[in-house]
């Protein structure tokens, strides 16, 4: 039977033969995200690397760094994340980044002191004998095994991995909306509908999307490592309803409409029916017409003021805002 990391691999290695080196680099990246969420930092850092080979985007570098971060590589990432600065500048996570550094440069000197206090390895003792195995005790019984009992009727499988009995493996995520009347999206897997969504997840990478009719959401996604408490915070922007300048187009169209009926009755009265019985009837169209044609462009315009006074402090719409990061405090 073939495991998904085989499939995957087989199609980056076609992907190398036929695609050019932007798609080659996108199929490297897919198979590293797929290892990372597994957990399988090493396998993931080295498609990360083949990524960045093939096409040098500063992304693959934060990558390898969070590669080297998660195999307690501390050097090697304090490394990666310098350069991933230095190949963007203007990251948006540049603090963050920055963060990480000065923590790993300390996680760095510990680890280098705790290598230097620990003891010596004791030699590996000789092997014992080969001892012949106990023979298997007899069955108790030779009836069938028993049927794996089925999940409950309605019972849907879980969005996220099981969180680990060991708390202090998995990370913590908090996710606030403002204004809090918003749907909070986990790997399009929805969390909460009103208020924060504080959850308790294994290490790895998650998407967190904010949504809510008639604003533009919010979007983006988060790295956890064990022990960690993130807190993202994402800000829903009202968008803009043209319902009155829709108004207004129509009673502008009317008004056209009026006025050139008006225009037409003028010249019926004074051209083609003067000193006839129908030149009163075309006079008193031609006051009708022009005084709709009055009242709907005062209303059209009208209606372009409301519009604008309804709209001026809310946003067009467009793609969603990024999610920011926010401080916590130390656990």
């Amino acid at each position: 039977m073939f495991s998904l990391a085989s499939v995957l691999a087989s199609e980056a290695r076609a992907a190398d033969k036929t695609a050019g080196p932007a798609e080659t680099a996108k199929a490297h990246y897919k198979q590293g995200r797929m290892h990372y969420q597994l957990g399988e930092y090493r396998e993931a850092l080295k498609e990360f690397k083949e990524a960045y080979r093939l096409k040098q985007d500063p992304s693959f570098l934060y990558n390898i760094a969070q590669c080297h971060r998660q195999l307690r590589e501390y050097s090697e990432a304090i490394k990666l994340y310098g350069n991933y600065l230095r190949e963007a500048p203007d990251a948006d996570n540049r603090d963050e980044v920055e963060r990480q550094i000065r923590d790993l440069k300390a996680a760095a000197e510990k680890q280098r002191q705790e290598q230097a206090s620990a003891p010596p390895v004791a030699p590996t003792p000789p092997p014992e004998p080969i001892r012949p195995l106990a023979p298997a005790p007899a069955a108790a019984s030779t009836s069938a095994a028993p049927v794996p009992t089925a999940a409950p009727a309605g019972t849907a499988a879980s969005a996220f991995p099981a969180p680990n009995p060991d708390a202090s493996r998995d990370a913590q995520l908090e996710v606030i909306a403002d204004p809090p009347e918003a749907n909070i999206l986990v790997n399009r897997i929805s969390v909460a509908r009103r208020g924060p969504a504080k959850l308790r997840l294994p290490p790895g990478l998650y998407s967190v999307a904010l949504e809510r009719e008639g604003f533009r959401g919010a979007e983006g996604a988060v790295t956890l490592v064990a022990g960690d408490h993130t807190k993202l915070v994402g800000t829903l922007t009202e968008t803009k309803t043209h319902g009155w300048r829709t108004l207004g187009f129509g009673l502008l169209v009317l008004a056209a409409a009026s006025e050139v009926g008006g225009i037409y009755s003028h010249v019926q009265a004074n051209n083609n029916r003067a000193g006839s019985a129908d030149f009163n009837t075309y006079a008193s169209w031609e006051k009708w017409t022009q005084g709709v044609a009055i009242g709907a462009a005062v209303l059209a315009a009208a209606g372009f003021v409301v519009d604008w006074a309804v709209n001026r402090d809310k946003a067009d719409p467009g793609p969603p805002n990024p999610l920011l990061q926010a401080p916590t405090e130390t656990q």
